[in-house]
């Protein structure tokens, strides 16, 4: 028997919810709030480690470059630093994924704090290269931190969002 259109439509729906939901947060990322906030979390860098390690066939390769050409674009920073940046962390991710499946919470976060303090390092020193400069530190530090704080409240939400939606792709 074959799967009726509707069903189709609602597997390719189903599936489509990690790019939408990070293309969102790229949205969220780069207009203005208006709270002064110099520097945010990584939404982005959070989703794609969070989709890559538990849906990695809805959050792959191409998607992740497409979403950091994206980003490039709405932020004017140079186009393919945030794909290179996103890649890295996707990679290492996947890589990893036996270590973080079925394990404690815990473990994926603790996870994210070392892959996390490696990328925002590998950003860093991108941009210095890029720029010919030695940047402050702090700003990259600042965000590291904010986004290993939110975190957990970020992963929740997909689990619940994978649970409920995501149980039947």
């Amino acid at each position: 028997m074959t799967p009726t259109i509707a069903y189709q439509f609602d597997r390719i729906l189903r599936g489509s919810v990690p790019f939408a939901l990070t293309f969102l947060l790229v949205l969220i990322s780069v207009v203005p709030t208006g709270i002064g906030a110099v520097v945010t979390p990584s939404f982005v860098g959070i989703s794609v480690f969070y989709w890559s390690i538990h849906r990695p066939y809805l959050m792959n390769a191409p998607l992740v470059f497409l979403i950091g050409v994206l980003f490039d674009f709405l932020t004017g920073t140079p186009p393919g630093l945030t794909s290179l940046i996103l890649l890295a962390l996707h990679g290492i991710a996947l890589t990893q994924r036996r270590v973080f499946i079925g394990k404690a919470f815990v473990l994926t976060w603790f996870g994210y704090i070392l892959v996390a303090f490696g990328i925002a390092m590998l950003s860093w020193l991108i941009a210095c290269l890029y720029s010919l400069a030695l940047l402050p530190l702090m700003p990259v530090m600042t965000q590291y931190a904010l986004s290993v704080l939110v975190f957990p409240m970020f992963a929740w939400g997909f689990g619940k969002l994978q649970n409920n939606i995501l149980r039947h792709t």
